[in-house]
């Protein structure tokens, strides 16, 4: 049997040379859960969104107020191509890391919860998409959502109890390889 690291606090806090007992394995409660399938969702909607966004930087609409406001048909072209490479790139990204956190989410790591809190903020500045109108708009009204309304879910008591109980039940076992 491992023994706990030796800390100023404990004060004798093992006289009898045996560790405290097993905390509960935490149960999930829904509101991860669905904290869990809305960023899955946001995830998918992220990827939606690519053809979507790609179909209006190549509308004649966008096209024509581009032109209006001072930039010829060969810039053009080049700022729309580098767009798309760059929305394919970080689109890529996006989805990776989001995925990623919500799956270190639904198991109870509050660093995660954290992670997806920043980037729900950082998810405001894309309420600009909805002055585009139209399906544009939809997505990029859905993707600030769905994070926000999920993170605000995870940041509820239930849900808060079960990050706590999941790293106490983490340090537990890792102290405790044999139990």
């Amino acid at each position: 049997m491992q023994e706990p690291p030796a800390n100023n606090y404990s004060y004798n806090a093992y006289a009898s040379n045996q560790a405290p007992s097993a905390p509960p394995a935490p149960v999930r409660p829904q509101q991860v859960d669905l904290g869990f399938w809305l960023l899955i969702a946001a995830a998918v909607l992220s990827v939606i969104s690519i053809p979507v966004g790609m179909a209006w930087l190549n509308s004649s609409g966008y096209q024509e107020s581009m032109i209006a406001a001072g930039i010829s048909a060969d810039q053009l072209d080049a700022l729309i191509s580098a767009t798309v490479v760059m929305t394919l790139f970080f689109a890529v990204v996006s989805v990776a890391i989001s995925v990623l956190v919500a799956l270190f989410i639904r198991k109870g790591h509050n660093w995660a919860r954290i992670v997806a809190t920043v980037f729900a903020a950082l998810s405001l500045f894309n309420l600009t998409g909805l002055a585009t109108g139209g399906l544009m708009a939809l997505t990029s009204g859905l993707g600030v959502l769905l994070p926000v309304v999920a993170v605000v879910l995870l940041w509820m008591k239930p849900a808060t109890e079960y990050f706590q109980a999941a790293k106490a039940y983490r340090q537990y076992k890792n102290f405790n390889p044999g139990a």
